[in-house]
């Protein structure tokens, strides 16, 4: 072979090196960066997610009827993007990348299709794993049956951390 085409080679060689570095950074960047901020939205009932609602109610709002020290809503974390959101507990809430669950989190790959539910009971909070395959955390440890929740408990479905408040 001439030397010319050797040096072609030896440049697309080192160029396709520089772009598969460049795409192993871009990856690592995109998981440290997190979710996007449209992660976390509201789906109506059998409808599509709406891309920029909110996801149930601000906190200066009044919460459930509850009995005094009761859990009346939740509280988003994590991820920055929706921190500070407060979901009502005064109907049954059922979390996964679902469009038709009550709080979708589509670009969660680490939350299953219907991942879990939070319901009322008699004036207890319940939370129950339906299934999931990455499991749901209270406090830390993983639900294998539902639980009741007190003020304060943190929650974890994927990447989403929520408390009891």
């Amino acid at each position: 072979m001439s030397d010319s085409l050797l040096n072609i080679f030896k440049f697309a060689l080192l160029a396709l090196l520089y772009l598969f570095f460049a795409r192993v950074l871009w990856a690592v960047w995109s998981e440290v960066r997190g979710p996007r901020a449209a992660a976390m939205t509201r789906g109506a009932e059998g409808a599509a997610p709406a891309v920029n609602a909110p996801i149930i109610q601000p906190q200066s709002g009044r919460g459930a009827k509850v009995k005094r020290g009761g859990i009346a809503r939740l509280i988003v974390l994590e991820p920055r993007a929706s921190k500070g959101t407060a979901i009502s507990v005064a109907h049954e809430i059922t979390f996964g990348r679902a469009p038709g669950c009550t709080v979708s989190v589509p670009d969660d790959t680490f939350v299953s299709q219907i991942h879990a539910r939070v319901f009322n009971d008699a004036g207890n909070v319940i939370i129950e794993d339906i299934g999931s395959t990455n499991g749901t955390y209270v406090n830390g440890t993983r639900l294998t049956v539902p639980t009741a929740l007190q003020k304060g408990d943190r929650i974890q479905i994927g990447s989403t951390v929520l408390e009891a408040n």
